[in-house]
């Protein structure tokens, strides 16, 4: 027997279909191989990428903001339901990436003087760097909002929304890194991570304001 209060109440209801990780992760690829493909298509490889290849650069620059969007994306799946908590083993990746810029300091400065590296940030390329990244990226967290963020129901509305962000940041670095020819650890660290935390602010802002349920 059924209570008539209750099917009053639910008449306006429809069912929604159940969040799906394996989709977020197809959607996440595609938009870092549609950037990508983008970016080297009208920007091209970066010119010294024979010279990049030798000494590792083409490989840890845009490994190190791949592996803090693999990591972004893993805690992504972690928080989006009501009842989900982050995983440990998820952070690992993040902690690599962070390893791997904390190791290029460490080289570069016995290469470098602390003089050049700070000249470095005072490069031409800064708006160029800025705009690609803040750019690309603010088109991948709105696709990413559209498609899976505006579906979630997660008691951590505020860092999910900072991880959208800096998901689409980390996935807009990796595809840039792949054209710029900026190797200082510095630059890399103020000016991608300025990008990406603008991002992170973003989102964070976003989800405080949208991802209440």
């Amino acid at each position: 027997m059924t209570d008539p209060l209750i099917d009053q109440l639910v008449a306006d209801l429809s069912p929604r279909k159940p969040l799906v990780n394996f989709k977020l992760w197809m959607h996440c690829t595609a938009c870092l191989v549609l950037i990508a493909a983008m970016i080297l298509g009208l920007m091209g490889l970066r010119g010294d990428y024979a010279h990049a290849i030798q000494t590792g650069a083409m490989f840890w620059k845009p490994g190190l903001f791949f592996l803090a969007w693999l990591g972004s994306v893993m805690l992504i799946t972690d928080i989006s339901r009501p009842s989900g908590k982050i995983k440990g083993l998820h952070l690992i990746p993040l902690v690599i990436g962070v390893a791997v810029l904390i190791w290029q300091f460490a080289a570069q400065t016995t290469q470098y003087s602390f003089q050049t590296m700070v000249e470095s940030l005072q490069d031409g390329s800064v708006p160029y760097c800025l705009s690609v990244i803040l750019g690309s990226g603010g088109v991948a967290l709105m696709m990413a909002w559209k498609f899976w963020f505006s579906k979630t129901a997660s008691p951590h509305h505020t860092l999910l929304g900072f991880l959208a962000g800096v998901s689409a940041g980390t996935l807009a670095a990796t595809a840039y890194a792949l054209h710029c020819d900026r190797d200082f650890a510095l630059y890399i660290s103020v000016y991608y991570g300025f990008s990406i935390l603008v991002l992170g602010m973003v989102g964070s802002l976003l989800g405080k304001k949208m991802l209440r349920w």
